[in-house]
């Protein structure tokens, strides 16, 4: 079974977010989980997911996100 779109955007804004708050760390699957009100094997499978359509790479153990930001905020 594959996630709905917007649940794996949700799952890339986390990463995102996440990563801005924190030097550019990766959270962990337990946290992606946490944040999500999911298991962590189903925040595995997002991850994976995002992975295989190209919108994130995993390097050095790290989880990157490889688009601009899906939801800029505008600054007025």
């Amino acid at each position: 079974m594959t996630a709905s779109p917007n649940r794996r955007d949700q799952t890339a804004r986390f990463i995102e977010t996440y990563a801005a708050g924190h030097g550019g760390n990766s959270p962990s699957l337990q946290e992606i989980a946490d944040a999500l009100g999911i298991s962590k094997s189903a925040a595995d499978k997002l991850v994976c997911q995002l992975i295989s359509e190209g919108r994130a790479i995993r390097r050095d153990g790290k989880l990157w996100l490889t688009q601009p930001p899906l939801f800029p905020t505008s600054h007025s």
